[in-house]
This record gives structure tokens, C-alpha cells and sequence, in this order.
């Protein structure tokens, strides 16, 4: 199957890697909270705060209070602005001992710096955009509720089972079952997700055209994906764990070399 376009999943998970993210003593207007407890961090209590209340968190990442952070932090300003309603938005010195769990998770000690993290409510990062962005960059960090799912499951090192129907659609019992079937399966329980999407949902339609799926077609349509964002399998109609069992050992390169789930592989050798 080819490769998938660079967009969405497989773009977010390249661009991701970097370990990517912004700060208190920021630039002078950076926001802060109006709280602030010693040894407390501020950056982990906005992740929890924004998925509470299901929204995307936007964080600045910032080291030294230079030209191009002040720059910078103007343009994260000016676009969070137009991103009120979906989004909110912190600043973080990656110097601050407060911090130093948050910085540790996304690998940022050693990140070029200014650097911006879109952080979506299930908590995947869906965009980094370090040094420099526009305001435009920063409103494409916000995705389709499965390809977030998706993505947060191929962050993770894990194989994504996409199911692709509806009440509407034929075989959608027997695909879903497949599927579930498929991640039931001790060789593949810890490694694998499940994700259902509607072909009828409007804020899916991107997400579809790059995986090559017609949100039109009658039948459910399975599409196995390993990480980095590689599909590995398409099929139609009753998907059994047989067929998606198949497709994993058949993926005897690429993402999938060496037999294993997780870094060096997605499945074990059959």
C-alpha cells in the first residue's frame, strides 16, 4: 500500500519528533497563571485543565528572553486570539525547576527554542512548530476527533485498527467485531487501539482523503495503521482478526521489521 501523504498523521508524527514546547519569566507579556504554588507545576495543571474542559492547550516554550522569543510570542498572541473559542494557551520557561517534569516528558532540554506545542484534549501533541510559525501554522494544529485518537496511539508505538462505518453501512457489526477481535488477541492487546469513524462526519472528510478512503463506499472499509503513520493493510466488507492478523505479518519491513510491536516492529512473525 503507498506510503500515506505527508499530512495529518504521518506530517504530525514526523514533526513531533523533534520533542518540541514555552515559559514563565517568558518574554514580558507572556500570560501567566494567576496562581502560583511553589514547586507546583503550572504547565501540567493548564494539560489537565484544557482536556477538562475538552479544549486544545497551546504552550510556549521559551529559554531566554530574547528578539526572537519576544517576536515570536507576538505571533502566538496575536493567533491564539482566533482560537479562543477551541483552545487556550500558556507560556513555560524551560529553566523552571517547576517545570521540569513537563520538559522532561516532551524531551525540550535540548529543543531549538522558541518552541510551540498544540497539545489536543486525549493529549496527544498534534503540531510542534519551533523557532519560528505564522498564525496560520498554529491554527492547522487543531484535528478531526480520529485522527487524534489515531495519532495519539501511533505516538504511543501502537498499531491502529480504523474502522470506517456506520448504522448505515454493511458488514459495520462484522468489521467492529474484527477489529475488537483482533486487539483481544494476547499478541496484540497491548499494542493496538481500535478506532471507530463515521464516513458521514464532515470534520472527518480530510482525514479520509489521506488514508484513500471513499466515505461514499457502501461497505466498511478496515484500514490497519502502524506507527509512524504507515498504512499497512485497507480491506473491505466483514474484516475478520484472521484478515488484520494477515496484514501484520505480511508488513515484513518498514515499520513493521523485525516481527515485534512497539519501536522495532508491529506484530509477531507468523
Amino acid at each position: 500500500m503507498p506510503r500515506m501523504e505527508p499530512s495529518m498523521v504521518a506530517a504530525v508524527i514526523a514533526a513531533v519528533g523533534l520533542s518540541l514546547v514555552a515559559g514563565p519569566d517568558a518574554p514580558a507579556q507572556v500570560q501567566q497563571p494567576s496562581a502560583t504554588v511553589a514547586g507546583a507545576s503550572q504547565g501540567q495543571a493548564a494539560v489537565d485543565r484544557a482536556a477538562a474542559a475538552g479544549k486544545y492547550l497551546y504552550v510556549f516554550f521559551w529559554k531566554e528572553n530574547d528578539e526572537q522569543s519576544q517576536k515570536m510570542f507576538g505571533v502566538f498572541q496575536g493567533g491564539m486570539q482566533s482560537l479562543a473559542d477551541s483552545a487556550e494557551k500558556i507560556g513555560i520557561q524551560i529553566t523552571d525547576p517547576n517545570e521540569r517534569a513537563i520538559v522532561e516528558r516532551f524531551g525540550l532540554s535540548r529543543a531549538p527554542m522558541p518552541l510551540v506545542l498544540a497539545i489536543a484534549p486525549c493529549g496527544v501533541v498534534t503540531k510542534g512548530f519551533p523557532i519560528q510559525f505564522t498564525q496560520q501554522d498554529l491554527a492547522q494544529a487543531i484535528v478531526s476527533p480520529c485522527t487524534a485518537q489515531c495519532m495519539k496511539a501511533l505516538q504511543d508505538r501502537k498499531l491502529v485498527v480504523l474502522c470506517v462505518a456506520n448504522q448505515k453501512t454493511q458488514y459495520a457489526q462484522a468489521a467492529l467485531k474484527g477489529a475488537h477481535d483482533f486487539r483481544a488477541d494476547a499478541r496484540f492487546a497491548a499494542a493496538s487501539e481500535v478506532v471507530l469513524l463515521n464516513p458521514e462526519d464532515p470534520a472527518e472528510a480530510g482525514f479520509l482523503r489521506d488514508l484513500q478512503v471513499d466515505p461514499r463506499s457502501p461497505q466498511a472499509t478496515t484500514v490497519l495503521l502502524a506507527p509512524p503513520g504507515q498504512p499497512i493493510g485497507k480491506l473491505s466488507g466483514p474484516v475478520t482478526k484472521d484478515h488484520l492478523v494477515a496484514k501484520v505479518a505480511s508488513a515484513q519491513s518498514g515499520p513493521c521489521a523485525g516481527g515485534q510491536c512497539g519501536p522495532g516492529g508491529c506484530g509477531p512473525r507468523q
